[in-house]
């Protein structure tokens, strides 16, 4: 039986590796499956196959999603053919990727705040947000924010509001605006 269940499992490693899926094998006895799953979970690993003796036996495997945590996250009774397994798989790693990318987008759109002096910028970084605001301020005066506030310059985005800008710091006109935050 035991036999019966590694060949199985190798045999899901393999089909997901040959359809482009970075596989990692988890097949350790030293630790007990909650331990091994909270582990993977904390690594980031996004999608958890669960293979048991029972899966073997009716030829199916146990998916579980990392960005729905709990039972709504877990679905039973995928079957381990090729033609079934590859693309369910396939297409919960693009869902998982979309919802991330969905939930990222709209933290960073929630936290940022527009400001227009240096008293604004200290305010919004003091309340855990991110500063965006016009700058053409030297080094220095970077170096300043960064004393005051903990607060760098984390970019400059790609798409700049277009106009007159008045430099947050300095108040001499600006091309760019700058996004202001902590690292952490």
């Amino acid at each position: 039986q035991t036999g019966v269940f590694k060949c199985c499992i190798t045999i899901g490693k393999e089909i997901l590796q040959t359809a482009g899926v970075k596989v990692k094998l988890d097949d350790s006895d030293q630790r007990t499956p909650g331990w091994k799953f909270n582990f993977w979970e904390m690594k980031g690993v996004p999608l958890r196959i669960e293979i048991g003796p029972r899966d073997v036996a009716s030829n199916s495997v146990v998916i579980s999603r990392r960005d729905v945590p709990g039972k709504q996250g877990k679905v039973f009774g995928i079957s381990m053919e090729p033609p079934i397994l590859e693309p369910y798989v396939k297409d919960k790693l693009d869902e998982i990727q979309s919802s991330l990318l969905r939930r990222a987008t709209s933290f960073r759109d929630s936290n940022i705040v527009d400001v227009s002096s240096y008293d604004e910028l200290k305010i919004a970084i003091s309340k855990g947000k991110w500063a965006r605001g016009p700058w053409s301020a030297s080094d220095e005066d970077e170096l300043k924010v960064k004393e005051e506030t903990g607060a760098t310059i984390r970019c400059f985005p790609f798409e700049q509001p277009q106009g007159i800008k008045v430099c947050l710091m300095t108040g001499n006109p600006a091309e760019e605006v700058a996004i202001f935050a902590k690292s952490y």
